[in-house]
């Protein structure tokens, strides 16, 4: 099939996604249309995909985890477990430093869709200032993710110091600077919150015990993914977490864990991965890098990872595919960390993107407003990056 119908089809897929979802239409049925549309490509390949996709473990278990993860944050919120949490936390913290701290405490717990765990606790101190909801996203997705560029259990870092031969260390040494632009870049988005009056700080009691539903499963999880795959652990894991949040709870009612069951959410977390499946089941990953592999080395290289990491929302997948890809470009640490950043950058604000999928349906923001904050300053850090890593020796 001639590649710029399955370019145009994808841009279209993407383009009746955004529109959809701008438009405060079902995201899991605009994820569904974008699906459809795209495996007009493969009409012969398409329910082979559909079923493939539905009786895959990996999905089956991502979706069970979401929403648990979605299950877990609904009672965490709704019995006030997280409000003691936020009471101690203000006693050490300033009002934006806050709205810095939560995501980036909870983004690195290793859990699948995590940033519905710092999405009740965002909600509850954005609320005392009124903050948009448009701005609490932005906030929430930024410093969830920004810390996986240094974090050394990161599995695409992981995967890419094993693919290039370089010391993890020394990646992450080289990709220092980039996050600390990405703090500082996240920054101006806590500035736009509107100053409030500190409340007078007294002594309280340490009350961190409403984390607890969160910090035992991911401490269950973490040494049981040493021994079966990251997706069974929390399987295990998070059911536990559920439990003794309702028994922690003041108010045990079950009516917290039905308010915390969503369908659509669902659909839309098995849309996400249909739609995935069928782009690498297309080749467009493969047909985009042709289209760009003769230009400069650094440029392709950052140009391609972006696109890759966007359209994948996935990481380690994208880190899978372009290292093969821009192996004869890959001729220093420096465009290994090229490739990093940039592969990253196109993840974490791709609107298939799972975090981008739960924090939005969560917080039910205007899509457009989210992404005007989103969308420039990412690409901002790319351009800088390619920048930055090409001059360097």
């Amino acid at each position: 099939m001639n590649d710029y119908f399955l370019l145009a089809l994808l841009i279209i897929s993407f383009g009746i996604i955004i529109a959809l979802v701008a438009n405060r239409k079902n995201f899991a049925i605009a994820i569904l249309l974008g699906s459809i549309i795209l495996s007009m490509s493969i009409p012969d390949k398409f329910l082979n995909i559909v079923i493939k996709t539905a009786t895959d473990f990996k999905v089956l278990a991502l979706i069970a985890i979401v929403v648990m993860i979605k299950m877990l944050a609904v009672i965490l919120q709704e019995s006030g477990l997280l409000e003691g949490v936020i009471n101690t936390m203000k006693q050490k913290l300033s009002y934006k430093g806050m709205l810095i701290a939560i995501p980036s405490i909870l983004g690195l717990l290793p859990v699948p869709g995590g940033a519905l765990l710092s999405a009740p606790l965002i909600d509850i101190h954005g609320k005392v200032a009124n903050v948009k909801k448009e701005l609490l996203m932005a906030i929430n997705l930024w410093y969830r993710h920004i810390w996986f560029i240094i974090f050394p259990l990161a599995t695409p870092l992981v995967l890419l110091a094993d693919l290039s031969g370089y010391n993890i260390f020394m990646i992450i040494v080289m990709q220092i600077p980039i996050f600390f632009l990405l703090f500082i870049v996240g920054y101006f988005f806590v500035r736009k919150v509107k100053a409030v009056e500190e409340e007078k700080k007294v002594a309280v009691q340490s009350e961190y015990k409403g984390l607890l539903p969160i910090i035992i499963p991911v401490s269950i999880a973490t040494p049981l993914s040493f021994f079966i795959s990251t997706y069974s652990a929390f399987l295990i894991s998070l059911p536990i977490g559920i439990a003794v949040a309702l028994i922690m709870a003041k108010k045990r009612e079950f009516a917290m864990l039905k308010k915390g069951i969503s369908i659509t959410l669902a659909i839309a977390i098995y849309g996400i991965m249909l739609l995935k499946n069928i782009i690498f089941e297309t080749g467009i990953p493969q047909i985009i890098s042709t289209h760009l592999i003769h230009m400069p080395s650094f440029i392709t290289i950052a140009l391609l990872s972006f696109i890759i990491g966007l359209v994948t929302a996935h990481n380690l997948a994208a880190v899978g595919i372009l290292y093969p890809i821009l192996f004869p470009f890959l001729d220093s640490i420096n465009m290994v960390a090229l490739l990093y950043v940039s592969s990253f950058m196109g993840y974490l604000i791709s609107p298939i993107h799972p975090c981008v999928v739960l924090t939005y349906d969560y917080f039910k923001p205007k899509f457009l407003q989210a992404y005007k904050l989103l969308l420039p300053p990412a690409i901002a850090v790319v351009i800088i990056a390619t920048f930055f890593y090409s001059i360097l020796p």
